[in-house]
């Protein structure tokens, strides 16, 4: 009796791991075929691209975009938006590749071409812009996070480890310092990303949120804005010349990857 009870449980233990590893071959085998998938549209999207069928191409890319974001997706999609006319969409999409992958030269160089062929100029960011820009910002979040654990692991190390207490101080400020810093740079990071850009044409400012206020004059396509507060349809924005005023919400696009 007990030696049929144990060759049931044997069987039942080699059941169930032939069950996972189907589960797991399933898993795999989905995974591989979504990934090839994935290269096949992007490889029919690039294809488009280089025929000349730049509306094709976005369709292709922004469908890949619903899917997941990387930065050669969102580069390849903005030059497919410059190459259609649509210089807002391209700007966007240009800065939000540069949000994934900060300093690509590629990305910055097209990004500026479209600017200049807009006529739309920026003012020479200053030093501290320029930092805040050398990481992403999940990049200085993981650069704050290693160095604060440094910190914590520098002041709560024991006393059985042998180390001069001004060596140790030294290195818990040092740790402090880099924490400090990667924490202004997230900062900076985190607040470019709620920056939005112009993708309408025709985008106007208005003194008040309603179709029937007054417009204060028109807002250019591509422009860099920052986002305040919304009633009704309408969002009040400020430009990167300090100007405010409330403007439609579908006139812009958040640069934050939705």
């Amino acid at each position: 009796m007990r030696d049929q009870k144990l060759q049931n449980k044997s069987l039942l233990l080699f059941a169930g791991g032939w069950l996972c590893c189907f589960f797991l071959l399933f898993v795999f085998i989905s995974a591989w075929a979504t990934e090839q998938a994935g290269k096949s549209q992007f490889q029919e999207a690039c294809a488009a691209y280089s025929r000349g069928d730049y509306q094709a191409a976005i369709r292709k890319f922004e469908a890949l975009t619903r899917e997941g974001m990387s930065a050669p997706l969102l580069y390849n999609l903005a030059n497919s938006y410059a190459q259609d006319g649509q210089s807002g969409k391209a700007i966007l999409n240009y800065e939000r590749a540069l949000r994934l992958a900060p300093g690509d030269s590629d990305t910055i160089g097209n990004l500026e071409l479209v600017r200049k062929e807009k006529g739309i100029f920026q003012e020479e960011h200053s030093f501290g812009q320029r930092f805040v820009h050398l990481l992403g910002l999940n990049q200085w979040l993981g650069v704050t996070a290693f160095a604060f654990l440094g910190f914590a692991g520098v002041l709560l190390m024991p006393p059985s480890i042998p180390m001069k207490r001004t060596s140790r101080y030294t290195l818990a400020t040092a740790f402090l310092l880099v924490t400090v810093t990667a924490s202004f740079g997230a900062s900076g990071q985190y607040k470019h990303w709620n920056d939005g850009v112009v993708i309408a044409a025709d985008a106007r400012l208005r003194v008040s949120p309603f179709e029937s206020a007054a417009s204060i004059g028109s807002i250019q396509e591509g422009r860099l804005l920052r986002p305040g507060k919304s009633h009704n349809n309408f969002v009040l924005v400020e430009d990167e010349s300090g100007r405010s005023g409330w403007l439609a919400a579908d006139a812009f696009e958040r640069i934050a990857i939705p």
